[in-house]
C-alpha cells in the first residue's frame, strides 16, 4: 500500500463544512430528494464562484459538503448564495481559516490541516449555538466579534416567514422601495414597514459591516504570512 505524499500550504485558506439542518429527522424519500436539490446547488455554486474557490465544493457525506476558498469575504458569500438557492432548507456552515495540507489531489476531501480542522470544529459550535454560520481563525479576539454579529443576525431570521426572506432578496438585488414595490405590485411604503418591522434593513446593514469585516481581516492576515 501507498501513500500520498503530503504538501504543507503555509498560506491561509478558508474552508467551509456545511450540512443540511434536520437531514437526521427526514425520512428515505425525502432525505434522498433533499440531498439531489443541495446537489444541483452546488453544481451553480462550482460555476458562479469558480474563480475564487481553489477547490470545488463537493458533497462528502451524503448531506455534507466542503468548500476551499482562497478567502473569507468569497466564502461568506458563498454562504449567502447557497442559502438562497435551497430555500426553505436551512444549512449550516463552519468556516475556518487557515493553511491546509495537500495530499496529492484536488478535493477537499484530500485534503487535511489547521483550515479543516477549524471548520470541523465551528461547524459544531454552530449547531450547538443553534446559528446558522459560525467562524474560527487563529485570531480568538475576531472570531469572538463576527460570531457575535452572527448569532444576532440568525436570531433575527429564525422570525422570519418566507414573505420576509423574499422582500429581504429583493431588495438587496433591487436596492430601493420603488423597486420592490414596482416587482410585488404594492406601495413602497408597505415594503418599508415590512423591511424595517422585521429588522431586514438592519441585517442588511450588519452583513454590509461583516463583509468589509472579512475583507479587511483577509488584507491583515496576508501582510502577516
Amino acid at each position: 500500500m501507498t501513500s500520498k505524499k503530503t504538501f504543507e500550504d503555509s498560506k491561509n485558506y478558508t474552508v467551509i463544512i456545511g450540512d443540511i439542518s434536520g437531514s437526521k429527522r427526514l425520512n428515505g424519500t425525502d432525505r434522498y430528494q433533499t440531498q439531489l436539490f443541495l446537489k444541483s446547488a452546488i453544481v451553480q455554486i462550482n460555476e458562479e464562484f469558480s474563480s475564487c474557490l481553489d477547490a470545488p465544493t463537493t458533497l462528502t457525506k451524503g448531506d455534507e459538503f466542503q468548500a476551499l476558498i482562497r478567502e473569507p469575504l468569497p466564502a461568506y458569500e458563498i454562504f449567502h448564495a447557497l442559502q438562497r438557492m435551497v430555500f426553505p432548507m436551512g444549512l449550516r456552515f463552519g468556516m475556518g481559516v487557515g493553511p491546509i495540507f495537500r495530499m496529492g489531489g484536488r478535493l477537499p476531501i484530500e485534503m487535511d490541516g489547521p483550515a479543516f480542522h477549524r471548520a470541523n470544529r465551528a461547524l459544531g459550535l454552530a449547531k450547538k449555538h443553534k446559528t446558522n454560520l459560525w467562524f474560527i481563525s487563529d485570531m480568538s479576539h475576531f472570531d469572538s466579534l463576527v460570531n457575535t454579529i452572527f448569532e444576532l443576525i440568525s436570531s433575527i431570521k429564525s422570525k422570519w416567514n418566507e414573505r420576509h426572506f423574499q422582500l429581504y432578496w429583493d431588495y438587496q438585488e433591487l436596492g430601493t422601495y420603488k423597486m420592490v414595490a414596482q416587482r410585488k405590485n404594492v406601495t413602497p411604503q408597505a415594503i418599508c414597514d415590512v423591511l424595517n418591522n422585521s429588522r431586514a434593513t438592519d441585517v442588511i446593514q450588519a452583513e454590509k459591516n461583516v463583509k468589509a469585516v472579512l475583507e479587511n481581516f483577509a488584507l491583515v492576515t496576508m501582510n502577516q504570512t
